[in-house]
């Protein structure tokens, strides 16, 4: 059902109003006939502001206005002004065209503003159908009138045209808010676009053919002119491994110290020819200062002709040439041992493996492996 709400009367409204303002330079608290006149959110407002007022000197009548600006101004206009009640009817007389103007709020709020220009003042009054104090217009706020409002234009005339204007306010804060979800609508879609796009750059790259590597070495039946063994194995440390074209940590020293040299082989050999080069000769083993007697090396040799004395040199110099070789051979196969053990840490490591677990699982194969020899 819709509520009827009558028009303002402001010759009945004003003169109470217009009555209790002189009131307010002689005394600090509101007369009773203002409070029920004023609407209940303004009437709470003097009321509170005057009772913890702690200065006699304070008017409430600035309480009447919400600015504080113009609540100053219009405390210098009531007070330049004159209220003289009419001699006969003993109330104040107002001008004979008194307009009033409208303004729909919201759907519970209606106001309404009558000008006094004699007096440069605006009055708003808001309509209260609950108001304990009694159902009707009440002040809403009084304001200094020096010039006209810049909010006049969104005043209407009457109380339908007010009502329109709100419909049409509502319209159209409806389309602009829906506009701009729109808009943002389509800028959430742009940039999703923007990051598809991005990231199928990616699907779009072209993929690359690994680099080269550094082939293994050929296996020992395959050796060259004049490669040993010990060569052939200390090539797998410059052997490339398989899953990427470079890899930082072959510049590092992570995997720790070892005990292998990389150069003990041709220590082992360099040793070998400065001996040959400084030492004197040797017969069946012996130094020349150290080669036993005629008689104490018939009795620690077998009996055998002097003439297999020969073979006997021979013999003797291969089985050293022999365990030099052999020598050779296991420092190659330590090297070897030691470069593949690093090559598989780097492996573990490029898949994600830590140090940790892959000592583990070589601890475990070493394992495994003292099991099978005892069996």
């Amino acid at each position: 059902m819709v509520e009827l709400i009558p028009p303002p009367d402001p010759r009945t409204l004003l003169p109470p109003l217009l009555a209790c303002l002189p009131t307010a330079f002689v005394s600090p608290r509101p007369p009773p006939a203002l409070l029920p006149i004023l609407s209940p959110i303004l009437r709470q407002r003097v009321q509170i502001l005057t009772d913890v007022s702690t200065s006699p000197s304070d008017s409430w009548l600035h309480l009447l206005c919400w600015d504080a600006a113009k609540a100053q101004r219009l405390q210098s206009i009531v007070d330049g002004a004159t209220f003289e009640p009419h001699p006969v009817s003993g109330e104040i007389e107002l001008n004979e065209d008194l307009p009033v103007t409208y303004k729909r709020t919201d759907e519970e709020t209606l106001r309404a503003m009558v000008v006094l220009s004699e007096y440069d003042l605006a009055v708003t009054y808001l309509w209260c159908p609950t108001d304990d104090q009694g159902r009707g217009w009440k002040v809403g706020e009084i304001l200094p009138r020096e010039a006209p409002a810049d909010d006049e234009h969104t005043w209407a005339s009457s109380i339908s045209e007010a009502n329109e204007h709100a419909k049409q306010k509502l319209f159209s804060d409806a389309m602009g808010t829906g506009r701009q979800e729109q808009s943002t609508n389509v800028e959430q879609a742009q940039e999703e676009d923007d990051d598809d796009d991005y990231w199928a750059q990616y699907d779009a790259t072209p993929s690359r053919t690994p680099g080269v590597k550094t082939p293994a070495p050929r296996g020992p039946s395959n050796l060259g002119p004049g490669q040993s063994e010990a060569s052939y194995y200390s090539q797998y440390g410059d052997v490339q491994p398989a899953l990427d074209n470079h890899d930082p940590s072959e510049e590092q020293t992570e995997v720790g110290p070892s005990s292998l040299n990389g150069d003990m082989l041709a220590n082992l050999l360099r040793r070998q020819f400065d001996g040959m080069d400084t030492e004197s000769a040797r017969t069946n083993g012996y130094a020349a200062e150290d080669v036993p007697h005629h008689e104490a090396g018939r009795r620690l040799s077998h009996p055998r002709p002097e003439s297999a004395s020969s073979n006997s040199s021979e013999h003797v110099s291969k089985l050293e040439q022999e365990a030099e070789s052999q020598s050779s051979y296991e420092v190659g196969v330590k090297q070897h041992i030691g470069t593949s053990i690093k090559s598989l840490f780097r492996l573990a490591k490029a898949t994600g493996m830590s140090r940790t677990e892959f000592q583990s699982m070589v601890q475990t194969e070493l394992e495994l492996l003292n099991l099978t020899d005892d069996d």
